[in-house]
């Protein structure tokens, strides 16, 4: 008992007081409370709170009584360092006890509830892998427990449809269009980097995908206004996306629809996975492009790498990626009737675009010279006007940060040109950068620094992120999947923080 006793000092030094399981980079107040009935209750904003889920068996070693354990996780600065808050069943259901407790690396400790409502101490050691966990670990009231189940975390949020996520990455060549970027080498054209996102069946398993490259992820570090010297250079492997790499598509005879996806200027694809791969979970393949020279960096399976062009000239460069995207939706087009696994399962009368910032002005370009395309979203999305001349008879979702627009007429300009169902919505406390998974990053490798000063807003980081996934899955199910219009709508009741302006 003594090295137990040693690890509970421990682990005290390591994560704070044990009354309060919530790690110390949160601003929120404590999640662990006792209610009236002397039970822990969980946070309301769960969704919010997790960054998964755990679930598992127990027996104790030292009496007769076996039963399951599941619950949610926060994690800290990496994997490995965080909080649990769940709750233990006996095998016939006629014992419950809840708990709260905190890891870092192999230390555990908690707080288990007793049936009089008493709180005891718990401590152990943890170990396991991405997926699965196993755990030795001393109570009074049960003894000595043995339990291992599965995990299912990242940094980002947690999927919300019922599918799981699949990923593969496309190198295209454009020989139809010469690399106007290069224009001293008259024989390069243009190439492109793509990932398809597509829905996996539930019970598929397989590896998760690295969330970037090491080259994106030295490239993003060096994005940063101010020295992040104690994040590792790994530190994007500490993120875990859910989506898998390259497992089947979903079985069945289900049409997906298909949505294309352009990042910012100085953006790259990986930094919108939050936003992608859920759209996924609801049924979406998903069309994600790198825009070499305008895309913050792309690299190509060769090694090579581009970054943006050192002069940017922006009506030359819109016209560069939207005519990337109608490229990779000729791509897609084609995937649907040549001998694929995608042939046949692709709804080509249902296309939507999204894209951010930069992304939003090709959006908007997009619908309104390609009738292909069904309905469009913007993500704080800046505009050409010069490119919008006639009406947009697509149906459009703006979504913009706080005081957008009093930074200039063009968001008013694209307004007035929006001629079928049309919605902006603003989202107080929210900044351009918001609409990336950064912030969300940042929460976890830098906790100590606020996200405002950086660009991020006022707004907790997830839960804009989880906003902007709620108005993308039902504005796309809106006009991609025939739901009532309402269901959009009503939203914003949800939402405090949602400005909604609709016309028809």
């Amino acid at each position: 008992m003594k090295h137990i006793q040693i690890l509970f000092i421990l682990l005290f030094l390591l994560t704070g007081s044990c009354s309060c399981f919530v790690s110390s980079h949160t601003t929120e107040s404590c999640s662990l409370v006792q209610s009236n009935n002397e039970e822990i209750t969980a946070p309301e904003d769960m969704y919010e709170w997790a960054d998964g889920i755990f679930n598992g068996s127990w027996t104790s070693t030292t009496q007769q009584f076996k039963g399951t354990i599941q619950g949610h996780l926060r994690q800290g600065r990496n994997p490995w360092v965080g909080s649990i808050l769940g709750t233990l069943w006996s095998e016939d259901h006629t014992v419950k006890r809840h708990f709260s407790g905190n890891f870092k690396g192999k230390l555990l400790l908690g707080i288990l509830l007793t049936e009089t409502g008493q709180s005891t101490l718990f401590g152990g050691i943890l170990t396991g892998n991405t997926t699965a966990f196993h755990a030795q670990v001393i109570t009074k009231e049960f003894g000595v427990l043995d339990c291992s189940g599965s995990h299912l975390d990242s940094f980002l949020p947690m999927l919300t449809g019922p599918y799981q996520a699949g990923v593969t990455t496309v190198h295209l060549i454009d020989e139809s269009r010469l690399e106007n970027f290069t224009q001293d080498d008259p024989d390069d054209v243009r190439e492109l980097m793509v990932q398809l996102w597509y829905p996996v069946d539930s019970t598929v398993q397989g590896n998760r995908v690295d969330y970037m490259d090491a080259p994106t992820f030295s490239w993003l570090w060096g994005r940063s206004p101010v020295p992040l010297m104690t994040i590792p250079e790994n530190a994007y492997s500490f993120v875990r996306p859910y989506s898998m790499d390259e497992p089947p598509l979903a079985q069945g005879s289900n049409l997906f629809p298909v949505l294309l996806f352009s990042p910012g200027y100085d953006g790259v694809y990986a930094i919108y996975t939050s936003l992608i791969e859920d759209l996924v979970s609801q049924g979406y393949i998903v069309a994600s492009i790198n825009h070499p020279y305008v895309s913050g960096i792309t690299v190509f399976p060769d090694g090579r790498t581009v970054g943006l062009a050192p002069d940017f000239p922006g009506d030359y460069a819109i016209r560069t990626v939207v005519d990337d995207a109608f490229f990779v939706l000729d791509f897609v087009t084609s995937l649907n009737s040549t001998d694929s696994p995608w042939k046949g399962r692709l709804d080509l009368s249902k296309v939507g675009m999204f894209g951010h910032s930069f992304g939003g002005a090709a959006t908007t370009i997009c619908c309104s010279e390609d009738p292909r395309f069904k309905a469009g979203l913007t993500l704080d999305g800046v505009v050409y006007t010069t490119y919008l001349t006639e009406s947009i008879e697509t149906p459009m979702l703006l979504m913009l940060a706080e005081s957008r627009f009093d930074n200039g007429s063009s968001i008013e300009y694209l307004w007035e040109h929006l001629a079928s169902d049309a919605y902006r919505i603003t989202v107080q406390g929210s900044s351009h950068y918001g609409y990336t998974d950064v912030g969300l990053l940042l929460k976890h490798f830098v906790p100590l620094i606020p996200g405002e000063p950086l660009g991020f807003g006022t707004i907790e980081a997830k839960r804009l992120i989880n906003i902007t996934k709620s108005y993308e899955i039902a504005f796309f199910n809106v006009y991609l999947k025939g739901e009532p219009r309402e269901r959009l709508l009503e939203l914003s009741s949800l939402f405090d923080e949602v400005i909604i302006d609709y016309k028809q």
